[in-house]
């Protein structure tokens, strides 16, 4: 038997979230852990009590043994920022819009009854060790920010954060419907914005070209040349006008945007998606694309992989949006995210055992 704290988002999946962490709790107290239901009226509140419950144990230890979240992303969001880098296993019972997360690292979705057994099962019987599966998160930092945050997936900067915010905002329609029309809005009055990009970390044998997204990409003030590799420590730096600055852990967000289809979250690095400065047409054209990862064909378009990712404004076009990570708002640039391998443990039906911390 294990203490399992719960946080759940009445409101997910337009309305589901309630009755499924009724069940999810009702299943956890029958296989016979004891839950602590860690609710709140409010996001903020709920992320304090998750955080104490995880690192404010007695003698510096964890108060439990899991956290398990039940909705979307912004629960993933929650849970990561309470237990990265502390050991304690995250369980999600994904019963969100989106659930970028839960598709990602191989989660059911949708269905609470699903999502419930296959949570029961990486948690194991008495005495057993829950089955887990590490994966990577990105750290951000930053003058504005009080403190580091963590996310999952993707970290938004430029007119997929406006978007984000826009669909924060609305009551109207729900679900992916509302993405879809916040897009639509936000990219009518869409303006290039001015960005800075310092990238580190590049691994070994991955090709640097000289030009990004149609910008020269420097290397420590010089033009890097192409076929050059940045595996020597040194810092790489993209600085033009653009549409969109993204920095993926995982491939998807908002409900289904591959934004970096190749992102993987265990490989130990952040995946790089830039956009120069589309004008408003061009931008309308390209980013319905994202839904299907299209627009990496798009020579405006570029990639890089890397441990740390830094992102600056500049007077070269608009201010930049605040940053979103997870569909979470951050606040604005700059920010820098570097990667924690291995930094979170979800619990997973197909993971490794691991010794309860």
């Amino acid at each position: 038997m294990s203490t399992v704290a719960l946080v759940v988002n009445p409101t997910a999946g337009r309305g589901r979230g309630r009755a499924a962490g009724e069940r999810t709790a009702r299943a956890l107290r029958d296989a016979g852990h004891d839950v602590v239901d860690l609710s709140a009226p409010s996001l903020p509140l709920a992320q304090e009590s998750a955080d104490a419950a995880v690192r404010g144990g007695t003698g510096g230890g964890p108060a439990v043994g899991a956290l398990v979240v039940v909705g979307g992303d912004g629960m993933v969001h929650l849970g990561v920022n309470a237990t990265a880098g502390t050991g304690v296993p995250l369980g999600v019972v994904a019963v969100g819009t989106g659930n970028d997360f839960a598709h990602a690292v191989g989660l059911p979705t949708g269905r609470a009854d699903r999502c419930v057994d296959t949570l029961l099962a990486a948690l194991g019987g008495a005495g057993a060790d829950p089955a887990v599966r590490a994966v990577d998160a990105g750290r951000v930092t930053g003058e504005h920010l009080g403190a580091p945050r963590w996310y999952a997936g993707v970290l938004s900067a430029g007119i997929d954060a406006t978007v984000n915010a826009h669909a924060n905002a609305a009551t109207w329609p729900r679900g992916r419907a509302r993405y879809a029309r916040s897009a639509l809005a936000e990219l009518s009055r869409y303006r290039p914005y001015g960005y800075r990009v310092t990238v580190r970390g590049v691994p070994v044998g991955d090709d640097v070209p000289d030009v990004l997204a149609g910008a020269p990409l420097l290397r420590d003030g010089h033009r890097t040349g192409a076929g050059a590799d940045a595996h020597d420590g040194g810092t790489l730096v993209w600085e033009s006008p653009g549409a969109l600055v993204s920095v993926a852990n995982g491939p998807r967000f908002g409900g289904g945007v591959r934004i970096a289809p190749d992102a993987a979250l265990d490989d130990g690095l952040l995946d790089l998606v830039v956009a120069g400065a589309f004008g408003r047409w061009g931008a309308t054209r390209v980013f319905p694309g994202m839904y299907a990862g299209r627009h990496l064909a798009h020579p405006a378009v570029g990639t890089l992989r890397a441990t740390s990712v830094t992102i600056s404004p500049t007077a070269a076009g608009a201010p930049p949006p605040h940053a979103f990570a997870d569909g979470e708002h951050l606040g604005p640039l700059p920010v820098r995210v570097d990667v924690a391998p291995g930094a979170v443990r979800v619990l997973h039906a197909t993971g490794t055992a691991s010794p309860r911390p």
